[in-house]
């Protein structure tokens, strides 16, 4: 038989449809809260991600994470944003947290 690796909703998830992670304009940071006070930090950020997460741009849009990465401790999201030259041209960004505390 043939094991099936699951990603556990926990109880503080019951009746979330996803997390937001916010941008603030000009920054490469992702944010817990609307007013981007509060940056997530990697352990935060990958949970976010491995259950749903949408990106609330600066611009007011929504974007859907891609991809998830760490280097050096930080992790990241990578997503999927409209240039605007053409109709069928975008392209990537990220938003990154902060390593977690020691």
């Amino acid at each position: 038989m043939v094991t099936v690796d699951r990603i556990p909703m926990r109880a503080e998830d019951k009746n979330y449809a996803a997390q937001i992670i916010y941008k603030k304009e000009s920054e490469t940071y992702a944010y817990i809260d609307a007013a981007c006070t509060t940056k997530f930090t990697t352990s935060a950020l990958k949970n976010a991600f491995l259950k749903g997460a949408v990106i609330l741009l600066d611009s007011g849009a929504y974007a859907i994470p891609v991809g998830y990465s760490e280097t050096s401790s930080v992790g990241s999201v990578a997503y999927i944003v409209p240039n605007g030259t053409t109709a069928t041209s975008a392209d990537i960004a990220s938003l990154a947290g902060v390593a977690d505390p020691a």
